[in-house]
């Protein structure tokens, strides 16, 4: 086999072009002064070194203390079996990052879906549920539209509603039946912070807020009767189905009831 050949080969198992025509030198020369060595190999003086030192992590060769240093090759047998042990650590450690990350991408996804523009969380919590909420409302640039039952807010969410009322945002909320002992004060939270609110007369309907007619968010209770109760909230940007949900919630807020909060009694 020519010296070419041999330095392609060790270049196959991961090796530099300066390690490996280094290394060739030393196993067809014997063992070398590093001068003697740049000289045979081609490589330069001033990556002579470099290349010795990269060698001896790798266990590829020896060296024996002197004025200067002298280098010799270890057998290929050897040398090569250390670096097939490396490659192999080395694909091990990729087979154990790649467990990894798809355990998290499945965690990541078991409860998320994305399809078609389509976004679906199931059963989160409800500060989660709030998260999207208040994710939405940050990109509002325009207006929002909500129909909520409970009013609920977190303090995340009571924040960037506030905000958008700084950005001067056209907020309108939509409650779900009447104004009751339960849910006052929550609803007058956003009356007072200068948000209208309205009241649409039904006993079910899911949860829907309109960002700019740009995005949507769906919440779809399982049990909606009961105070606690698993959930799927979907989210889109799809355009026709945005278009479609923007007209009927600006429709609901047209056919809904004004609200008198000096007449409700706290």
């Amino acid at each position: 086999m020519e010296k070419k050949e041999i330095i392609e080969l060790l270049k196959n198992f991961g090796l530099g072009e300066y390690e490996a025509k280094t290394y060739c030198s030393l196993l067809l020369s014997g063992p070398s002064k590093a001068g003697d060595l740049s000289f045979e190999s081609g490589v330069p003086q001033s990556k002579i070194y470099e290349a010795l030192e990269m060698l001896m992590e790798k266990q590829m060769i020896e060296v024996f203390e002197g004025r200067p240093k002298e280098y010799k090759a270890s057998p290929p047998e050897q040398a090569l079996r250390n670096l097939i042990e490396e490659k192999e650590r080395e694909i091990q450690n990729l087979k154990t990052r790649t467990l990894n990350l798809t355990k998290v991408i499945k965690e990541n996804t078991k409860e998320n879906e994305i399809l078609e523009g389509v976004w679906m969380v199931k059963g989160r919590k409800y500060n989660e549920f709030f998260d999207i909420l208040s994710d939405m409302f940050n990109k509002a640039e325009k207006y929002a539209i909500a129909i909520t039952k409970n009013f609920s807010y977190s303090a995340r969410l009571r924040e960037v509603i506030r905000s958008c009322k700084r950005r001067k945002i056209d907020l309108k909320i939509i409650g779900i039946g009447p104004i009751t002992s339960d849910n006052y004060l929550r609803a007058k939270w956003y009356h007072v912070n200068g948000i209208p609110v309205r009241v649409f007369n039904t006993l079910i309907h899911p949860r829907i807020l309109v960002i700019d007619g740009k995005e949507v968010n769906i919440r779809l209770d399982h049990e909606q009767m009961k105070k606690k109760f698993a959930f799927h909230s979907i989210s889109s940007r799809d355009p026709s189905l945005v278009k479609v949900l923007d007209t009927y919630m600006k429709n609901l807020w047209n056919n809904s009831s004004p609200v008198d909060f000096k007449k409700i009694p706290s």
